[in-house]
Formats: C-alpha cells, structure tokens, sequence
C-alpha cells in the first residue's frame, strides 16, 4: 500500500500551519485532501516533508504515472492549495473535488495564489469537459462539485453540467471515486457548505465531511476545513435534525482551521455547545490532530492559529490523544501521523515513517540552501534517527 500503511489510512503531514491529508483507502486508491507543499527550508532542521516528491515516489503507477484517484481541495486559501499546480504536472488525477466557492472567484482573482488559479482553471476545463460529452468524460478530466450555486442554472456558464453523476448536495454519501464503486471500503458524507453561505468568506464556505475507510474495522474521520463556531454548530444542528447522528462521528477530528481557537470561542467566551457536541460523537480510540506549527507555551495577541487555548479545550474531551503534527515531526525524525484500519483495530502509526529518497534530496537541498551553501550537506540533517 502507499507508504507502507498497514491497512487503510488517514496521513496527515508535516507541512507547517496548513492542511495536507492523504487518505489511503487500498492498494491502488489513494485521495489528496487539500495540499500545503513547503518545499523550502526557513531554518537548519526543517521537519518538514516535500509532499508533491512524496507523492510522485510512492503513489500507484498507471499507465506509467503516478496515479491519484481524486484530489479533494476544501477551499481555496494558499495554505490548503500550495503546490497543486507542480502536482498536477507530476501526477494523474483522476477526480477533482470543489466547492462552487472557485467558480466564485471571478471577481478576486487578485486574491488568488498561482496554485489556486491553477486549480480553478483545471476545474473550468474538467467541467466545460463534462458538458460537452453530456456525461461522464472519464479518468483525468472528472470534477464533482459540492454544495449549491447559481452557475447551472439555466443561462448561466456551467448550464448542462451532468448533476446527476457530478453534483453533490449536503446531506448525501459518496461512494465513487474516479468512477469506481468503493461503497464496501469508503464513504464520504458531506455536510458542507450550506446554501444560505455561499457568498461567505472563503473559511465558512469550506468542503466539511465525515470520512470512513476500512471494511470491518471502520476508521472515521471528521474534516472541516477552516470553519469557525457558527457554521460548525450549523453543521451539528442540520445533522441532528435529520437524524444522520451517525455521520458525525469520529476517530479522529482534525481540528478546524489548525486549531484556531475561533472554533469555540466567540465575542471572547468559551461556547462550551460545540466542545460538548465534539466529545458527544467521539468514538474509542479518539484522537484529535492540529495539522500546524508546534504550539507556543503562551500566544501573544494574534497569535491564531494554532492557539495553545483551543488545544488546552481539546485536550480536556479527547479520550486518547491530541497530537500536533508540527511536534511529532522533529529535524531528527521528519514523519507524518498515520492511523489505520488493521485487523487488530485502530492504530496510530508513523513512528519509523521512512522519507523517498527524492523527497528527501529535495528537502537536503532546501537546508543546504537556507544555510547558505551551495551544495546538500554531507550528513543527513533533519532526517532519520541520530
């Protein structure tokens, strides 16, 4: 399997204050959810991992490429899009997965990084694709695009796009990916963005799901993106009120926005709803992750995300572990965090994770570069057990 796993996986990487998971659900079926590919190294013994390299060496080879079977973006800040445009140069990918929040963005396109204008050009292409074939267009140009937008109604750009097959709404499963039926080892519920906030700020209009991998020892996962209290108890209460308890359950909670303490704090105080609502769905084991920096001993104002607070909430309903993927990895053991589906239950894993070695030349060459010289080191800094 990718990586080495033991069985189907979520991987979340070492990328600094930012979301990068992969979600390995078999042998050759491998998603990307969001991307924040920090190539370079700001100081001597970066721990983090070139994710675009890693990919390239480690994911299945179809047709004689690196094949992913979908690449899912929650939306398009430059932290959770860094690199797409290298990965989509490097690797096939079979599905795209968006928000109608890129269709929206015609009027900031100034805003947009390089990599998000990449994603939204290959997400025109691949939907003016499917309009044109009435359908399906196959592995390399699918695109599925979830919530609600007022670009397929009739007169407007995306008319004709195929809804039936492509179009997910809140409150529904999927269970394709790149045209396959997986509904036996993975199942997507999605829970956002709601069609009253489609003109949000691009957090509150992020992709939220519920993931489940494995087969007789399901692993869940809750995903979020950015959002903050008002939209996460949103997502609580339309889950409630249509009975769908069960999608809000968890193993493993990757903390909205890097642990930003907007998540349960507004106007200054604690909504103790939500933090009860998050214990309420956990089940055992429980792990929360904070994909971000490692946490200062104290914020100064501003300091968010992440923020020592928000884990300090955390860590008060998690029933296992809280694990913050910018300590885990260290300049002297560079890992990502990885939990499993085994035949013997859930495990947390990553502990001897071994680096490609292109992944690691290029990191090699980004200390060497930070420090100033004009060629790798001769020693591995920042890799492996010393």
């Amino acid at each position: 399997m990718f990586a080495s796993v033991s069985g189907p996986s979520f991987i979340f990487w070492p990328v600094g204050t930012g979301d990068t998971t992969t979600i390995v659900i078999s042998e050759n079926e491998v998603m990307q959810v969001d991307l924040n590919d920090k190539q370079m190294a700001d100081e001597e013994g970066n721990e983090h991992i070139p994710i675009v390299d890693e990919l390239v060496s480690k994911l299945p080879v179809v047709n004689g490429r690196p094949y992913l079977s979908c690449f899912a973006l929650t939306h398009p800040d430059l932290d959770h899009c860094r690199g797409f445009a290298e990965l989509l140069e490097r690797v096939d990918i079979g599905e795209l997965w968006h928000t109608p929040r890129v269709f929206r963005e015609y009027e900031d396109t100034y805003e947009l990084s390089a990599d998000a204008r990449a994603f939204r050009t290959e997400a025109h292409r691949r939907a003016e694709r499917s309009i044109e074939v009435g359908g399906d267009p196959g592995s390399g140009d699918r695109v599925r695009i979830i919530g609600y937008s007022e670009l397929f109604q009739e007169g407007e750009r995306y008319y004709g796009f195929p809804e039936e097959d492509f179009y997910t709404r809140p409150g529904n499963s999927i269970f394709t990916l790149d045209g396959n039926d997986v509904s036996n080892r993975f199942e997507a519920f999605i829970h956002a963005p709601f069609k009253e906030g489609m003109a949000d700020a691009r957090n509150e209009t992020s992709l939220a799901m519920q993931i489940t991998i494995g087969g007789s020892t399901p692993l869940r996962g809750l995903f979020l993106g950015d959002l903050s209290y008002p939209t996460v108890m949103q997502v609580f209460d339309e889950t409630h009120s249509h009975g769908n308890e069960d999608k809000l359950q968890w193993n493993v909670l990757l903390a909205p926005h890097h642990c930003s303490k907007k998540v349960m704090y507004e106007d200054g105080s604690l909504r103790q709803d939500v933090m009860d609502e998050f214990a309420a769905c956990q089940l055992e084991p429980g792990y929360i992750v904070s994909s971000s920096n490692e946490f200062k001993g104290r914020n100064e104002s501003g300091d968010n995300p992440p923020h020592r607070v928000a884990r300090n909430r955390y860590e008060e309903i998690v029933n296992t572990q809280f694990v913050c993927t910018g300590e885990v990895s260290t300049p002297e053991n560079v890992r990502p965090i990885i939990f499993s589906s085994t035949a013997l239950g859930i495990v947390a894993d990553g502990e001897d994770y071994e680096m490609s070695d292109m992944a690691e030349s290029t990191l090699m060459a980004a200390i060497a570069a930070a420090e100033g010289t004009d060629s790798p080191p001769a020693t591995k800094v920042g890799f492996g057990r010393v």
